[in-house]
């Protein structure tokens, strides 16, 4: 509905009057903004970019190398002086936009000397390069969420590539790996100690729950497989690794901010202890370990909502509600196995999800008043 149809509504309600109704359309007009202006313009950026894009990549061969990387260069640091320039100005999302593209410029830097001097290799060596170089920049200058999901997403595509490379066969690859599990809480460590930078800060912790909480739910999968005991072990050593990012995430959290103290267990201790015991704990795959395992994942999600609750963040809540709801469909099938699927299995399938979904959406409105 637009404002004015719901202003109209609150009116025939008589909740505000027509002066109220006049204030808010007021409002609301002066801090509009011509979003089908920019999107137009956008549009128009991308097209104007993609086809210069096209024109270059036509006659990429073509091109001397040294003007390839001569021109590369003259646009890194464009993109560096634009940085310093709107940083002096307080322009901050020329200094964002030129931050992030800065970040870009230096992968796709390395992509070209990789393609001109060197071309074979593994790419995670070109992803950690192009973190080392960027990363202190987006971490040291980044103000809005933009740069945090840049920062946390270069640092998970690089480590996790890097992980994906080496085979797990010896200690320094288990490190590897480890490394790899820590990012998303060395994000929220990270996030509290520049929680002066409210939106930067936010946006680490939000990529970072993210990440931590539907890594979680999916690693609850293992609890229907068995788990050998050496596979046990060396996923072990993974969060042994990983282990002290997750407390130096507690810690910092609880000292430093942004997220209130309560939030510490529900979203960084008990989705790290759910992940490790569904993989590092040597289990088989009957009934036991899957109720143990719908238990842990219940206790998860169930601090996650409880917290949210305390604290009205009414999307979490609802998120967190409906992965209680989601887990307690598919324990139907699982309990009914094959039974499930038949005619009458289908029907009660459907009847639980119903009655889930009426029950989620109950729960949802009572929390909301």
């Amino acid at each position: 509905m637009s404002l004015a149809d719901r202003l109209s509504d609150w009116q025939t309600a008589e909740l505000i009057d027509a002066t109220t109704a006049a204030r808010i359309a007021a409002h609301e007009d002066a801090r509009s903004r011509p979003v089908v202006l920019w999107a137009v313009i956008a549009l128009g950026c991308l097209a104007l970019a993609l086809g210069i894009v096209s024109l270059v990549a036509s006659q990429w061969f073509a091109i001397p190398d040294g003007l390839k990387l001569g021109g590369h260069m003259l646009l890194t640091i464009g993109a560096a002086a634009t940085v310093w320039r709107a940083r002096t100005h307080e322009t901050l999302w020329w200094a964002e936009g030129a931050l992030f593209l800065l970040a870009t410029l230096v992968l796709t830097g390395l992509a070209l000397h990789a393609q001109i001097y060197q071309l074979t290799g593994n790419i995670w060596r070109l992803l950690m390069a192009a973190l080392l170089l960027a990363g202190p920049a987006l971490a040291i200058a980044g103000r809005t969420r933009l740069t945090a999901y840049a920062l946390i997403g270069i640092a998970m595509w690089a480590t996790i590539s890097w992980a994906s490379a080496v085979d797990g066969g010896g200690s320094g690859h288990l490190l590897v790996q480890g490394l790899a599990i820590a990012v998303p809480w060395l994000a929220l460590a990270l996030a509290a100690f520049v929680r002066d930078r409210s939106a930067f800060a936010s946006g680490l912790t939000e990529a970072a729950a993210v990440v931590i909480l539907v890594s979680a739910s999916l690693i609850h999968i293992a609890w229907a497989d068995p788990v050998a005991g050496a596979d046990a072990a060396d996923m072990a050593v993974r969060f042994a690794v990983a282990l002290p990012a997750a407390a130096l995430a507690i810690w910092a959290q609880r000292t430093h901010g942004p997220l209130p103290r309560q939030f510490a267990l529900p979203l960084i201790a008990i989705p790290f202890l759910a992940a490790a015991l569904a993989v590092a704990l040597p289990h088989g795959n009957g009934p036991l370990p899957r109720f143990v395992g719908a238990l842990i994942y219940a206790a998860m999600w169930g601090g996650v909502g409880w917290v949210t609750a305390q604290r009205g963040w009414r999307t979490l809540f609802g998120i967190a509600i409906g992965a209680l709801a989601l887990r307690l469909f598919i324990i139907y099938f699982e309990l009914f196995g094959t039974l499930a699927t038949t005619g009458f299995g289908l029907v009660m399938a459907g009847a639980l999800l119903i009655g889930i979904a009426l029950a989620w959406r109950r729960i949802f409105r009572r929390f909301g008043s």
